[in-house]
């Protein structure tokens, strides 16, 4: 959904209007990974840590001390937002058409921070329905917002269409916060009944309770903090060294634009499955420790690590090869091609980063994956400035950037998932298989477009999209088809998926391509 609204709006704005749209982004996510990032997923771990002990009601205790520290700082972190918006743009010699939007922006960090802790206290229990629900409605609304004010505001000007775009997250964190809400009290006699079993309540103290929150949120949240400032970096460094190329300001923003709102999204429309992977993983590791299982630890994290190889590898190499059809189709940004296929691989190391973080905050490392991003966003920072700076490079400069930071973070955080627990991949063939088949997909995907585009007239938008459709179809299909034949799926691979996976494997396994 939030790559359909992005295709909508830049066809509607431009790469210059989503340029001035996506400076007010960087700020944003900053200021909300400050008040939503380390309290809902340290709550999710105390919550799902005291279950397993049975200590019911000192669980339900925690999550009423985390939602008043949410709406605190909450409200400060979006005052704080609106009153730099003015000094950064000036500061930072950013386009000053983006001050409307960051305003406009600025009161979801609030909801959206209030919202998180009830997402936190339902992953804690495992229970992700609620948020998936959420996340939908709130997506939805925010994208009929957008575009609605977008195409309203786009007559009086470029920077006032940016700001009621920006303002559709504000709306959008409303719906979904009411949607909580709503789950939370439809379900209040459930929960209350559900936590007044167990062990009496021992944890009364709001200021130990607090004190544990902090001492775990702090370091998961400067860990999720050095992801957004991988995009800070680009803020900050990619309008100044484009001018420094010789880029004037229009170029500059059109430029900026292409990276942050058509190859990124692109980049990271993946990671919608190895993000919602690490929101269930964490309070899935954290109880299998809390348990000292170590039988379950090893193959919840195996698991979770070959999974994420097996989807990040494939959707690198296909963005890769379907770089410039991509960027056409989708965007009518063409241009935007050449920095979507050097920023493609990114998509392998930002979804083995964010597993690998999960696995070791479930595990209580929370210091771990801040470190680890804080080094390679350190990379990202000199690779951006020095390169972006060459007229050669340009705006490709950032792109590599980015790609290297999370490829050195990805890389330390899988050293210390060894480190910290003595075991990773598991059978190391497990993923030299899938590392074939992947580059043998890629090279399907390329002959495939080569002859199709040989043998049909493919003109107009919707033989385009037909085209770039079966294009993925064809590679997703030679992947699992490969993936079978390999060995590396199997019956009881198949039958996770939905609906149809049982019959599937049913099928295969009486034409003899798979065993029980």
């Amino acid at each position: 959904m939030g790559l359909g609204y992005r295709v909508v709006l830049i066809r509607l704005i431009g790469a210059e209007g989503m340029g001035i749209y996506q400076m007010a982004y960087p700020l944003y996510t900053i200021m909300l990974v400050v008040s939503r990032s380390g309290i809902p997923v340290a709550l999710a771990k105390m919550v799902a840590g005291r279950l397993a002990k049975g200590k019911n009601k000192d669980a339900y205790r925690i999550f009423t001390i985390a939602r008043v520290l949410s709406v605190i700082i909450g409200l400060l972190s979006s005052i704080t937002m609106a009153l730099l918006a003015g000094p950064l743009i000036s500061i930072l010699k950013l386009d000053p058409r983006a001050y409307h939007a960051i305003l406009a922006i600025s009161p979801a960090v609030f909801i959206v921070s209030v919202m998180a802790s009830y997402r936190g206290f339902f992953q804690g229990m495992q229970d992700m329905k609620p948020t998936a629900f959420s996340q939908l409605l709130e997506q939805f609304i925010r994208t009929i917002t957008m575009i609605l004010l977008a195409y309203l505001l786009l007559p009086i000007g470029l920077n006032y269409a940016a700001a009621g775009a920006s303002f559709g997250a504000v709306t959008g964190a409303i719906a979904g916060l009411i949607a909580l809400i709503y789950i939370y009290f439809k379900r209040r006699s459930l929960i209350f009944d559900f936590f007044n079993e167990g062990n009496e309540l021992t944890e009364y103290k709001a200021k130990p309770i607090a004190i544990e929150l902090t001492k775990l949120a702090i370091p998961i949240t400067i860990g999720a903090l050095v992801q957004p400032l991988m995009s800070l970096v680009d803020w900050i460094f990619v309008p100044q060294r484009l001018q420094s190329a010789g880029f004037i300001m229009g170029e500059v923003t059109t430029l900026y634009g292409r990276l942050t709102t058509v190859a990124m999204p692109l980049v990271q429309f993946p990671t919608v499955i190895t993000v919602s992977l690490a929101t269930s993983l964490v309070p899935a590791i954290s109880e299998a420790f809390e348990l000292e299982n170590q039988r379950l630890i090893y193959h919840r994290t195996t698991t979770a690590i070959r999974l994420t190889y097996m989807l990040g590898l494939p959707a690198a190499i296909g963005m890769f090869v379907l770089s410039g059809q991509l960027t056409d189709i989708i965007y009518n940004e063409p241009q935007a091609a050449s920095i979507l296929a050097v920023v493609s691989w990114g998509v392998l190391f930002i979804t083995l980063q964010q597993t690998s973080s999960a696995i070791l905050q479930g595990v209580g490392r929370t210091d771990l994956p801040a470190k680890n991003l804080f080094i390679g966003a350190g990379f990202n920072a000199i690779i951006n400035y020095t390169l972006t700076g060459l007229p050669a490079f340009n705006i490709h400069g950032a792109a590599l950037g980015t790609v290297i930071g999370f490829a050195v973070a990805a890389f330390l955080n899988l050293r210390s998932v060894y480190s910290e627990l003595g075991f990773l991949f598991g059978d190391k063939r497990r993923f030299i298989y899938p590392s074939i088949v992947a580059l043998l997909m890629g090279v399907i995907t390329y002959i495939s477009k080569g002859i199709l585009v040989n043998v049909f007239l493919i003109e107009g938008f919707v033989m385009e999209f037909a085209f770039l459709i079966l294009l993925v179809l064809i590679g997703i299909l030679s992947y699992f088809i490969l993936l079978i034949y390999a060995g590396e799926i199997g019956y009881d691979e198949l039958k996770f998926i939905p609906k149809i996976g049982t019959k599937i494997a049913i099928k295969l396994k009486e034409w003899g391509v798979i065993d029980y």
